[in-house]
């Protein structure tokens, strides 16, 4: 354990986010170095370091600005407030920004929050390249988001583990028809998700054939195109999921459908393939630097990832429809290849780099470099 070399990580405790998940993997792997002190954003003002602490806040983004708005009440431009937030900063022996790059360009306001920080931290090249093509000038580093070993190591998990009825349900329905699964995820922001290229593509597809059924999973109840949803026949399945239990769902699947427009990684590509289940999405995104090249798909429009965000403002791209339609076939018509194929990539590529064991090698070594 470093001796004196202590950090203060700041992230969101009030409520459960993304970002929240993340730092507590951070969190869990830090302290096998030194120790650590949680802190909520909403207190970062509160802190007055004494002693030579390294901080970490995550997301950077979020946190900084509302600070900035804070001392802006007593200061004439954001200028200042900056200049007075970069003050404290220095007392840190180094302070850290996590954040990520929905989109292929920042904001003016997000490159100008960036300019307190020693370094920041992004989770993929997309989100790095992001960063430097807007003008960040502090030091971008790329630490990946990461997996226990249990999921690139356990067998699928059995049924009679699973208490979730949603599930059970669901694969009664599987082995009850003989359906091929695909699975979409959409947590949040369904619109950069690519929701409604999901849509298109599997309206096309029932037409094509008839063994396949979408699993679509959320937060809570679907509430939008809830009709077309109906008529489709898709199969919604929200709320809060263990571990063992995504691990059932992903095991339960045969395809994963990564759609999104615009993200700095996006999990569920990286979970998916960990279990051995394919993912397919297109070739612009931030997943390049996990999916292998032959589940990549051509990209289709370019558009605003984002209509009114204040700190991602540029763009992404939707999938190809049609390309996505045909790849999806071959993987179903040919999916113990594929399936094999996945899990194999998984073991030999994806294991050696990510998980969390690795990642917070990678975050102590910037800590104290």
């Amino acid at each position: 354990m470093g001796r004196g070399r202590y950090i203060i990580y700041c992230y969101p405790i009030w409520h459960t986010v993304s970002f929240t998940l993340i730092a507590k993997k951070h969190i869990e792997q830090l302290k096998r170095y030194t120790r650590v002190y949680e802190w909520d954003e909403l207190s970062l003002p509160d802190i007055y370091p004494v002693k030579p602490y390294t901080l970490f806040v995550h997301p950077l983004f979020g946190a900084t600005w509302r600070w900035c708005q804070m001392i802006k009440l007593g200061e004439p431009s954001l200028d200042r407030a900056v200049a007075q937030l970069s003050k404290r900063f220095d007392k840190y022996e180094k302070a850290i920004g996590i954040d990520v790059a929905d989109s292929d360009r920042m904001s003016d306001l997000a490159v100008r929050l960036t300019e307190v920080y020693d370094e920041v931290i992004v989770p993929s090249n997309f989100a790095r390249e992001s960063y430097v093509r807007s003008g960040v000038k502090v030091k971008v580093n790329v630490v990946p988001h990461g997996l226990d070993r249990e999921w690139y190591d356990s067998p699928p998990v059995p049924l009679e583990r699973i208490n979730n009825q949603a599930l059970r349900v669901l694969w009664q329905l599987k082995h009850m028809t003989g359906k091929k699964l695909l699975l979409f995820w959409m947590w949040h922001s369904p619109e950069r998700k690519g929701w409604p290229e999901v849509l298109i593509f599997y309206e096309h597809l029932k037409r094509e054939r008839d063994d396949v059924a979408l699993v679509v999973k959320t937060g809570g109840p679907l509430d939008i195109d809830v009709e077309r949803a109906k008529r489709l026949g898709i199969i919604n399945v929200f709320g809060w999921l263990t571990e063992e239990e995504k691990m059932f769902l992903y095991d339960l699947c045969d395809l994963t459908l990564l759609f999104s427009r615009g993200g700095g990684f996006e999990m569920n590509g990286l979970e998916s393939l960990a279990r051995g289940t394919p993912v397919i999405g297109h070739r612009m995104g931030a997943w390049k630097d996990y999916m292998p090249s032959w589940l990549l798909i051509r990209e289709g429009l370019k558009v605003r990832v984002f209509v009114d965000n204040h700190i991602h403002v540029g763009y992404g791209y939707t999938v190809d429809v049609d390309d996505a339609l045909d790849k999806a076939c071959e993987i179903l018509d040919n999916l113990d290849e594929y399936k094999e194929r996945s899990k194999e990539y998984a073991d030999t590529h994806l294991k050696r780099q990510f998980t969390w064991e690795n990642v917070g090698k990678m975050l102590w070594q910037i800590a104290y470099s």
